[in-house]
């Protein structure tokens, strides 16, 4: 059963990814993409840590941390995916800015079509060397399979959403709840895989380190940025939480999927990101809300 499982893993993750992003298109509406005008300084400091800085951070760390290639490129892999639809839900909790993580998610979803191949080219190049010459992503195919996995099931979400709306905005908080529990799944499928080539925990373990410093570090700066720019607290938790957390299901399929990088090595370290990000999101939360909710007293009674 599981060696007749395995064989379809990599077609059940690009399902999971497809439905995972048509349920996000389903709470976006055009205004989403159109944001940039209200709120630019905002929308451009997210866009800025998720599309250029996450992705430095993570070369950093491949530079400076000892770890196996595969696992530096499952690093690089999870770093220039977009934010994910887990994000929206924790920037809520968190009592951020919720207009604008949907706004980064959506944006960043579709610059990445064009971005992810081009930093998985380069890391390629930089991290396996000689090695790397029959993974090579092209440019144009590579796009293409992104754009199947990732826009177009939100723009087919949107459609949904405009033509029956109140049947999208009930199904909102089962979405939200709904791409947590793909994560867990993903990690299980990807975790079934690894077992084919080897020990599934070595490549947990070896990557362990390396998620937690992009995570804590990607969660700072994104927050540091916007505080540096004047930007209110309530905005600079959410640039936070989109710049910490991954769409790591997207980094799981680009992995896995044999028209892409086939190798369930560089899917252990999008996977344990998952798990990590959730987790330490949780503290995030805390954390933010606090600081949140001090400030709006404050500014209650400064404007009395």
């Amino acid at each position: 059963m599981t060696e007749f499982l395995s064989a379809y893993i990599p077609t059940i993750l690009q399902i999971l990814l497809f439905l995972v992003m048509l349920g996000m298109g389903m709470t976006l509406t055009i205004p989403d993409f159109t944001r940039v005008g209200i709120a630019p300084k905002a929308v451009f400091t997210g866009l800025a840590n998720q599309i250029i800085i996450v992705p430095l951070i993570a070369y950093g760390i491949v530079l400076l941390v000892p770890m196996e290639p595969m696992i530096a490129m499952g690093l690089m892999v999870c770093a220039c995916s977009p934010g994910g639809a887990v994000s929206n839900l924790y920037s809520y909790l968190a009592k951020g800015d919720t207009a604008l993580s949907i706004t980064l998610t959506a944006i960043s979803s579709l610059i990445t079509i064009f971005t992810i191949p081009l930093i998985i080219n380069f890391s390629l190049d930089s991290i396996l060397g000689e090695a790397a010459k029959n993974i090579q992503l092209p440019l144009g195919r590579t796009i293409f399979n992104i754009f199947k996995l990732t826009a177009l099931p939100v723009f087919l979400g949107m459609f949904v959403n405009h033509r029956f709306p109140r049947t999208a905005q009930k199904s909102k908080p089962i979405i939200k709840w709904g791409s947590i529990t793909v994560i867990v799944i993903a990690l299980a499928f990807m975790v079934i895989k690894l077992e084919e080539i080897g020990d599934s925990w070595i490549y947990l373990k070896a990557s362990f380190l390396s998620v937690v410093l992009l995570n804590l570090l990607t969660l700072g700066i994104g927050f540091f940025s916007a505080k540096i720019l004047n930007l209110p607290t309530k905005q600079a938790a959410t640039i936070s939480i989109e710049s910490g957390m991954q769409n790591n299901v997207l980094g799981m399929t680009l992995a896995m999927s044999p028209a892409l990088l086939n190798s369930p090595e560089m899917a252990a370290t999008p996977g344990v990101y998952g798990v990590v990000m959730c987790v330490f999101a949780i503290g995030v939360i805390y954390i933010y809300k606090g600081m949140i909710v001090k400030e709006e007293k404050h500014e209650s009674t400064f404007n009395r």
